[in-house]
């Protein structure tokens, strides 16, 4: 029983931190018209439903971006691959500084409103850490990393 028990906890709370798939008929008409206005040439779109707002995964050409749009169909913040190279030179010298025997596995663009966040994936013999970076390399412990 403990055993079922736990077992369906885990379940229900992976379910709810990861989302629900959402049919693309089932996504209201404002959100997808703002998405397609926003990004005409997304490819292979899929929806989830997080927390009562809608978080479309595309392709444009061939990077990966996610976006964030509440019901009502604002643009919360959207997201893409970044190569290393990308990065701006003041996160990678706070990186190459203070994070010493570690490599960037994956960096991401994040966009929320006007304001640009770099987010990255340090892979190192520990723990992977994941941090948000400001444009001028500063860390944010304020801005959670979108998973």
């Amino acid at each position: 029983m403990t055993i079922l028990c736990a077992s369906l906890f885990m379940s229900v709370s992976f379910t709810s931190c990861q989302g629900e798939d959402v049919a693309p008929q089932d996504v209201p008409s404002v959100v997808t018209n703002t998405l397609m206005s926003a990004f005409p040439n997304a490819t292979d779109l899929d929806w989830e439903k997080k927390n009562g707002s809608y978080e479309a995964d595309f392709d444009i050409d061939t990077v990966d971006y996610e976006a964030l749009l509440d019901a009502s169909g604002k643009m919360l913040q959207v997201k893409h691959e970044i190569t290393e190279v990308q990065l701006p030179e003041t996160v990678k010298n706070t990186i190459s500084q203070n994070y010493k025997d570690t490599r960037i596995d994956d960096a991401e663009m994040v966009e929320k409103g006007s304001d640009k966040y770099y987010q990255v994936e340090l892979e190192s013999s520990g723990p992977d850490q994941k941090l948000v970076f400001s444009a001028d390399g500063v860390v944010q412990t304020d801005i959670s990393y979108w998973d």
